[in-house]
Order: structure tokens, then sequence, then C-alpha cells
């Protein structure tokens, strides 16, 4: 089962691998990046940091649609976590059974982003994405850790108006 679909450009770092894995009760995470997953060596790490008990899997987004359906029937905790919103535009496009929530966390600063909390920057394409989401029907939220403040990704676009 998916338990968690998150957007953050560190992928799997230190507060993913303590307080998300618990408060989400993952298992299994799903890490959709094309450099990670052609780039043998960077895989392997990738795949070998996994916790006692928990496995990582690494793939690109036309690799891990097949994997994210079989996440979405079995009874492990799962996250999916990837860089960028236009991921996730692609999989909820791909996978109508998808939970219909994602969480992002921080995204690096880039040439014309615009800032959406501390740590967190969006293009305007990446925003784009986030509408036709938002549109249909995916809770969107921005936040770091699950004890830090959410921000509604609605709030975020009344604030730009």
């Amino acid at each position: 089962m998916i338990n968690l679909i998150r957007c953050d450009d560190r992928l799997i770092h230190g507060q993913c691998m303590t307080r998300l894995v618990q408060h989400y009760f993952i298992k299994h995470i799903i890490v959709i990046d094309e450099f990670t997953a052609t780039n043998s060596t960077m895989k392997y790490v990738v795949e070998k940091i996994a916790m006692p008990g928990m496995k990582n899997d690494v793939y690109t987004v036309e690799e891990a649609i097949d994997p994210i359906r079989e996440a979405i029937a079995d009874k492990v905790g799962t996250m999916i976590v990837f860089r960028f919103p236009t991921i996730a535009r692609i999989l909820f496009e791909q996978i109508e059974e998808l939970p219909k929530s994602l969480m992002i966390g921080p995204v690096q600063k880039r040439d014309n982003t615009m800032t959406v909390q501390d740590g967190t920057y969006l293009t305007a394409q990446e925003i784009a994405d986030l509408d036709v989401l938002d549109a249909k029907g995916i809770e969107i939220f921005f936040q770091v850790v699950p004890d830090m403040k959410r921000i509604e990704y609605k709030d975020f676009k009344n604030k730009m108006k």
C-alpha cells in the first residue's frame, strides 16, 4: 500500500529515514530519479542505505510504473519519493489508483523559482503541473516533516493572486 507520496529533492536523507518512515509506517521506499537510477554507483548506494527491515528501490519514471502498481496492491507500507513536482503529474496521470495526496518537502532553489517556504522553491512549470493535479482533486501540501507547519497548496495559490 502507498502510505506517502513525497516530492523532496534530497530523496532519502536523515529526516526521511527517521521521522517520515516512523510517522507513516514505511517499510519500502520507491525512489524515482533518472540520474540515480541510471548511475550504477548511486543506485547501489541508495538501495543499500535502507534501515534494517526496510527496502529501497530506485527507478526511472518509466521503470517505476509497474513496481508502484505492485506496491499499491500489497500490504507493505510504501513511500514514493522524487525530486520535482513534474514527476508527480506524470505518476498521477499514469496510475489512477494512487492515493490522492502529495506532500512536498524541500525543493532546491534554481533559476526562475518562486519561494513557497524556506527550502521549497518552484518554477512556473512546476506550479502549472501542480495546478493540473489540484484540478483533479489531488490534495497537495507543503511540509518538511509531519510535526512542522503544513501549508496547503490552495493557500499558497491564494497568496499568489
